[in-house]
C-alpha cells in the first residue's frame, strides 16, 4: 500500500494522543504489507529547492523515494520554506538539513515511515555559534550541524550557524564530499570547524558516461573523470590542460605555443591508416562539438571514455575514443559572479645554434657584407605579452536559473606577425514548470577569433641566411633588402612584412533539451542541438614582395568564405530503479544529425595601387586576362541515424553489468552497406563488498572488471560510394582552355564499415582508507575492413586511386594511474599522482593489390626519398631508412645493402630495396607525474612528463648540420661533430637519436585569502605557472618530444615552431 503525506487537522488536548494511535496503525498497515520494501537507510536523492514550502519539499522527496511522511499540520504549516540544492545525498542527511533552523525533529521508523514532530527535549540548552570553512579557508555554505537526533542546523552563505544544544552534547558537522566530524560542546559557546574533504567521495562521484550518467563505482569500462581542479593551470586550451591526465591519450599542439596552434589527439595509439583517428569530442550531449567554443573556467567535468565498451554506444564515430566535456549549470540562489584575469609572458627556451658572423667568415662559408645579424632574433617576437579575462554569473529562483560567461583573449606569438584575439561567451539555462513535471535546459555558446598568421618558413630560413647580411636596405622603396632569385634563400623579415595573411572564424554551439518526468523513476528528454562554423581568410602579397618580383606582377590577394552546419536531433528515454539489492540504470533512444558545407574563394594579381590589397579585387588585370581565380563548393549532406541502448544492472553493489548497442546508419555508403551494429558488454565485481573483505582495514574498495566493444569508422570522403560529378579538367580546344566536367572519384559501392573490436581488462583498487589508490587496465584491439586509397589501373579506371577496403591493424598496450595522499590535516595536504602508458600498433594485412605505403617524403633539396613506409608485420612508428655503415677516409657515406655489405654511396647507387626498418618514434613508455601541496592557505603544483625509449629523426642536423655548403649557413656542429663529412646528406638512420626526457611541465604556486581579509569580495586568489622550465635529455635537438600521433611519428622538422618558457600571473576574485 502507498503512505502519502498527511496533515491531520485536530485540535483540542487530545491531538497527541491522535496522533500517536494513528502513527501506530499506519505502521501496523505497512508491517501486514504481503511484499514488503526491502532497502536501505541511505537511500540517496537529488533535490533543487529555492524558497519552496517544507512541505512541498517533502511530498517532492517522497516522490523521489520510497520514504512516507507523517505530521499534523499544527507541528508543520505551510509559513516554513527552505532552499536546498543537494546532489545524491542520504535521504537522512537530507532531513537533517530541511528542519535544520526549525524547532522540529524527526523520528525514523520501520518499512522507511518517518514521522516528525516537535523538539520535546528538556530545557538547559545553550546557544553555540561558529564558522564553517574548508580546508582553504572558504566558508561552506548548507554544512548540517546536527544536535541531536533529528534536530540541528545549516550554515548560511557565510559558513556561519547558531544552534541550540545541551551543554555535554555533541555537535556533528556533515556535508557530501567531506568527513563528517563530531565535536564535544564541553559547554562552549563558539565552535569554528575545518571541514576536510573525504577520501571515499571519489566513489560517490557521478561520471558522465553518454547519454546519462552512473556512479564512479557501478562503472564497469575505462573511463577517466576529471574535474575543474584536475586541469593544469597556465594553459589556454582545456584540451591541453589534461595533458598527461588521462592514460593513453597523447595530447600535442599542431604548433607549439603559436597562439593559432590547433591540438592533435589520439587515444590508445593509431587506430586507422587512413579514416579519422583522433577521439569522439562531446560538448553538453552534442557529438562533434567544437572545443574552440570551450573556454577552461566553464567547465563541470570531462570524462574520457577509452575502451570500446564505454565508448561503443556512440557508435559511428568512436573509433577513436570519447571525450565528454561538460560545462557548468545554472543553479539557484543569489546571484553569484567570478572574475579571472591572467597574463602571460613567453620566451625561447630553446633555439638552433648556427654559426655567428665571425665563425661565418673564419670558415669561409661566403660573402662577407660586413654586418652582424641575428636572424632568429629578428624574426621572434622578445618576449611577447598575452592576455585573457573571464566572468562569469550564475543564480536564480527554484524555477528559474542561469549561468553566463564572456571571454577575451589577446595573444601575440613568438613569431613576428602571430596574433589572435578571441571574443565570447556563454549562455546556460534551466527552467522548471508544473511543480517539476517538466524541466528545459538551453545551452548556447559563441566564440569570435580574429587571427593574423606568420609562416613557419621564416625559423628555416633564419638559421640558414647569412649572419653578415642585413635584413635591411633603407634604398629600397620597402627598407628591406630584398634579395630576387631562388625559391630556397630569402629575408624573413620581409617575408612576413610585405604580406598579410588573415583569418576570421567564428564558432556556434546551441542546444535545447526538455525533460519531462514521468514517475520519480523514468523521464524523457529531448534535445535539437545547431554547430555552426564559419571560416573568412584573406591574403595579400605586396607588389614588393620577393614573389612578386621575381614573377613580374604588381600584388597578388585571395578571399576564401567557409561554412559547415551540423544539426542534431536526439530522443531518449532514462530509467533508474532500486528495488531491495537490485539497482538498474537504462537509457534507449534515436538520434539523428546531417553534415554540409559550402564556400566560395577568389584571387586576383596585378593591382594598380599596392595598398588597395584585398579589398577591392575587382581591380586587378588578371580578372580581364582571364587568369582570376573564381571558384565556389558545396559538399553533400551526410546524415547519421541510429538507434541505441544501454542498461547497467548491479546486485548488492557487488556485482555489476553494463550492455550497449547502437545500429546506425550513415548516408556515405551504399545501400547495402549503410548499417552497422556496434555491441558493447561490460562486468565487473567488487570484492571489496564481499563479507570477507568488507570492513577492511586495508582494503578499501576492490574492483576487477572487463569488457568488449565494436565501435566503426565512416571517416572518408562523402563521394566514394555514390558517383559525383563535378569540374574535371582543362582541355586545349583550337588554341582556348575548356574546362571539363566528370566523375570526381573512382566509385566503390562494396565499401564496408571499418570496425575495431577491443578487449579491455581493469583493476580499480584503494587502500588504507583510500589514501592510496589506483587503476590499471590492460587491452586487446583489431580494426577490421581498414579504408584507405589504392593504386590503380588507368583504364579501366578513371582515376589512379580507389578507396577499398584494404587490411587490418592490431593494437595493444596497458595503462596504469596511481594516486597517494600522503598527507591530508587541516593545515596540510599533499597528493601525489602517477599516470603511465604503453602501446603499440601494427599493420597486420595490406591486401586489394597494396602491398606496402611509403609516406613522409622529405623536401628539396635535392631527392632525399621518402623516410616512412606502411608494411605488414610492421609497428606504426617505425622508421624505413637506408643503414649507416660509416664514412670512407675520403668522408664519403658508406651504407648498408639488403645483404648486410657496406658500399660507398659514391661508387655504387642507393637502391629502395636497401633500406630497412629501423628504431620506433613511439616511447616504450609514457609516464606523467603530478604534486599537489597545500599549507594552510598556500598551495603549489608541480606537473612532470617523461617519455622512455623513443627515438627521433633530426631533420634540422640531416639539413644544416654539414659543412659542405657555402653561400648559406650552418649549424655549429658542423664544424664540431660533422667536420670530417664531405658528402652530401643521406636519409640514414645516422640522424636518428635516443629521445628519451623528462620535463618539468608546469610549476605552480598560488595563495587563497580567506574571505574575512578581503570583504566585500567573497573570495580571492591569486596564483602564477611556469611552464616548459627545463628538459633532461641527451637529444641534441631542440625538443625531444616531437608530433607521435598519426601516421609519420617521431621527426622534429626544419621549421619548428621556437621552443618557449612561458610565464603566467593570475587572478581569481568571487563576489
Amino acid at each position: 500500500m502507498k503512505i502519502t503525506c498527511i496533515k491531520l487537522p485536530l485540535e483540542g488536548a487530545f491531538k497527541k494522543i491522535l496522533l500517536m494511535k494513528l502513527t501506530t496503525a499506519l505502521l501496523l498497515l505497512t508491517t501486514l504489507q504481503v511484499t514488503a520494501y526491502e532497502g536501505n537507510s541511505q537511500d540517496r536523492v537529488s533535490v533543487d529547492f529555492h524558497n519552496t514550502k517544507l512541505t512541498s519539499a517533502l511530498k517532492e522527496v517522497e516522490r523521489k523515494t520510497h520514504y512516507r511522511f507523517v505530521f499534523s499540520n499544527l507541528v508543520l504549516n505551510d509559513q516554513v520554506k527552505v532552499t536546498l540544492d543537494a546532489k545524491d545525498m542520504p535521504v537522512m542527511d537530507l532531513l537533517s538539513r530541511l528542519l535544520a533552523g526549525t524547532d522540529l525533529v524527526f523520528d525514523q521508523m520501520e518499512n522507511k515511515l518517518v514521522v516528525i514532530k516537535k523538539d520535546e527535549r528538556p530545557l538547559g540548552l545553550i546557544t553555540v555559534t561558529g564558522l564553517v570553512t574548508d580546508s582553504k579557508g572558504f566558508p561552506l555554505p548548507g554544512v548540517t550541524v546536527a544536535s541531536g537526533p533529528g534536530s540541528g542546523t545549516v550554515t548560511n552563505e557565510a559558513g556561519e550557524y547558531t544552534v541550540r544544544v545541551d551543554e555535554k552534547g555533541t555537535l556533528t558537522f556533515s556535508y557530501v564530499g567531506y568527513t563528517a566530524q563530531a565535536i564535544p560542546v564541553n559547554g562552549q559557546t563558539t565552535i569554528n570547524v575545518t571541514m576536510l574533504e573525504s577520501a571515499d567521495t571519489e566513489l560517490n562521484e557521478v561520471v558522465v558516461v553518454g547519454y546519462g550518467s552512473i556512479n564512479k563505482r557501478d562503472l564497469t569500462g575505462a573511463v577517466t573523470n576529471l574535474g575543474q581542479r584536475d586541469l593544469i593551470a597556465g594553459t589556454v586550451s582545456p584540451l591541453l590542460a589534461i595533458q598527461g591526465k588521462v592514460p593513453g591519450l597523447t595530447v600535442q599542439s599542431t604548433n607549439g605555443t603559436d597562439p593559432n596552434a590547433g591540438v592533435s589527439l589520439q587515444l590508445r595509439g593509431v587506430n586507422s591508416i587512413n579514416a579519422a583517428q583522433g577521439p569522439l569530442v562531446v560538448i553538453d550531449g552534442i557529438p562533434g562539438g567544437n572545443i574552440n567554443t570551450v573556454v577552461k573556467e566553464d567547465i563541470e567535468s570531462i570524462s574520457v571514455l577509452r575502451d570500446a565498451s564505454a565508448a561503443a554506444i556512440y557508435g559511428t564515430r568512436a573509433s577513436g575514443g570519447v571525450i565528454l566535456i561538460t560545462t557548468k549549470k545554472a543553479k539557484a540562489g543569489a546571484i553569484r559572479a567570478s572574475f579571472t584575469s591572467e597574463l602571460f609572458l613567453e620566451s625561447v627556451r630553446r633555439r638552433p645554434e648556427s654559426l655567428s658572423a665571425e665563425e661565418f667568415v673564419a670558415h669561409d662559408m661566403g660573402t662577407d657584407f660586413g654586418h652582424k645579424t641575428d636572424w632568429y632574433k629578428e624574426v621572434t617576437n622578445q618576449s611577447p605579452f598575452s592576455q585573457r579575462y573571464v566572468l562569469n554569473v550564475n543564480g536564480g529562483t527554484e524555477n528559474a536559473q542561469i549561468y553566463a560567461s564572456f571571454t577575451a583573449r589577446d595573444a601575440v606569438g613568438m613569431a613576428i606577425e602571430s596574433k589572435r584575439k578571441e571574443r565570447g561567451g556563454r549562455i546556460n539555462t534551466y527552467f522548471r514548470f508544473f511543480d517539476g513535471a517538466a524541466e528545459l535546459t538551453s545551452n548556447i555558446s559563441y566564440m569570435q577569433a580574429d587571427a593574423d598568421f606568420s609562416d613557419n618558413g621564416i625559423f628555416n630560413m633564419a638559421l640558414v641566411m647569412n649572419p653578415t647580411e642585413t635584413p635591411y636596405d633603407p634604398n629600397d622603396v620597402t627598407g628591406y633588402n630584398i634579395p630576387v632569385g631562388g625559391y630556397d634563400y630569402f629575408n624573413p623579415l620581409a617575408e612576413v612584412k610585405l604580406r598579410k595573411d588573415q583569418g576570421q572564424f567564428k564558432y556556434l554551439l546551441a542546444s535545447s533539451t526538455l525533460k519531462i518526468n514521468i514517475t520519480k523513476d523514468l523521464y524523457a528528454s529531448g534535445m535539437v542541438a545547431l554547430k555552426n562554423d564559419t571560416e573568412h581568410k584573406n591574403f595579400y602579397r605586396s607588389a614588393q614582395h620577393r614573389i612578386s618580383r621575381n614573377d613580374n606582377i604588381d600584388g597578388y590577394a585571395s578571399q576564401s568564405y567557409s561554412r559547415w552546419n551540423d544539426r542534431t536531433l536526439e530522443l531518449t528515454l532514462n530509467y533508474n530503479k532500486s528495488i531491495g539489492y537490485h539497482q538498474v540504470n537504462a537509457v534507449g533512444g534515436y538520434t539523428y544529425q546531417d553534415f554540409n558545407g559550402q564556400g566560395f574563394d577568389a584571387n586576383n594579381s596585378n593591382f594598380p595601387v599596392d595598398g588597395i590589397e584585398e579589398n577591392d579585387m575587382n581591380t586587378g588585370t588578371w580578372l580581364a586576362d582571364g587568369r582570376a581565380g573564381l571558384g565556389s563548393w558545396k559538399s553533400p549532406t551526410v546524415k547519421l541515424i541510429a538507434f541505441f541502448g544501454r542498461v547497467n544492472y548491479s546486485f548488492r553493489d557487488r556485482y555489476i553489468v553494463t550492455a550497449s548497442l547502437r545500429h546506425e546508419g550513415s548516408s556515405k555508403f551504399a545501400p547495402g552497406n549503410r548499417w552497422g551494429d556496434f555491441p558493447g558488454l561490460s562486468a565487473a565485481w567488487r570484492l571489496s563488498e564481499e563479507p570477507f573483505l568488507k570492513g577492511s582495514p586495508i582494503v578499501s574498495n576492490l574492483k576487477i572488471r572487463g569488457g568488449y566493444g565494436a565501435t566503426g569508422n565512416e571517416g572518408f570522403n562523402a563521394n566514394v560510394a555514390t558517383r559525383m560529378y563535378g569540374p574535371d579538367t582543362w582541355w586545349l580546344v583550337n588554341g582556348e582552355w575548356l574546362r571539363t566536367y566528370g566523375v570526381l572519384h573512382n566509385q566503390n559501392p562494396n565499401i564496408r564499415w571499418e570496425v575495431k573490436k577491443e578487449f579491455n581488462a581493469g583493476l580499480d583498487f584503494a587502500l588504507f582508507d583510500n589514501r592510496l589508490s589506483g587503476r590499471i587496465d590492460v587491452y586487446k584491439r583489431r580494426v577490421d575492413d581498414m579504408i584507405y586509397d589504392v593504386s590503380v589501373s588507368q583504364p579501366p579506371a578513371i582515376h589512379d586511386k580507389t578507396t577499398v577496403n584494404v587490411g587490418n591493424m592490431e593494437n595493444r598496450g596497458y595503462e596504469v594511474e596511481l594516486n597517494w595522499n600522503a598527507v591530508k590535516t587541516a593545515d596540510w595536504d599533499y597528493t601525489t599522482g602517477i599516470v603511465a602508458s604503453a602501446n603499440r600498433s601494427t599493420l597486420t594485412t595490406l591486401n586489394g593489390g597494396q602491398t606496402f605505403s611509403d609516406r613522409k617524403s622529405f623536401p628539396a633539396p635535392g631527392n632525399p626519398g621518402t623516410a616512412v613506409r606502411l608494411y605488414p608485420g610492421e609497428d606504426i612508428g617505425r622508421f624505413f631508412l637506408w643503414r649507416f655503415a660509416g664514412f670512407t677516409e675520403e668522408g664519403n657515406w658508406m651504407l648498408y645493402d639488403k645483404t648486410g655489405k657496406p658500399f660507398d654511396v659514391t661508387e655504387q647507387a642507393k637502391r629502395n630495396e636497401d633500406k630497412a626498418f629501423v628504431g620506433n618514434a613511439i616511447p616504450t613508455l609514457i609516464l606523467s607525474w603530478n604534486h599537489s601541496l597545500r599549507w594552510k592557505n598556500f598551495d603549489a603544483g608541480v606537473y612532470m612528463r617523461s617519455w622512455i625509449g623513443h627515438d627521433v629523426f633530426n631533420m634540422i642536423n640531416m639539413y644544416y648540420s654539414l659543412p659542405n655548403v657555402r653561400g648559406q649557413n650552418v649549424l655549429r656542429d658542423a664544424f664540431d661533430k660533422h667536420q670530417h663529412i664531405t658528402g652530401e646528406k643521406e636519409l640514414t638512420d645516422y640522424w636518428l637519436e635516443k629521445g628519451t626526457f623528462l620535463k618539468l611541465d608546469a610549476l605552480s604556486l598560488g595563495y587563497t585569502f580567506r574571505p574575512q581579509m578581503v570583504k566585500p569580495l567573497k573570495g580571492l586568489r591569486l596564483y602564477a605557472t611556469a611552464r616548459n622550465l627545463f628538459v633532461l635529455t641527451n637529444y641534441s635537438g631542440l625538443d625531444p618530444e616531437v608530433n607521435i600521433n598519426g601516421l609519420e611519428p617521431g621527426f622534429e622538422e626544419r621549421d619548428v615552431y621556437p621552443k618557449t618558457r612561458t610565464f603566467m600571473f593570475g587572478l581569481q576574485a568571487s563576489f
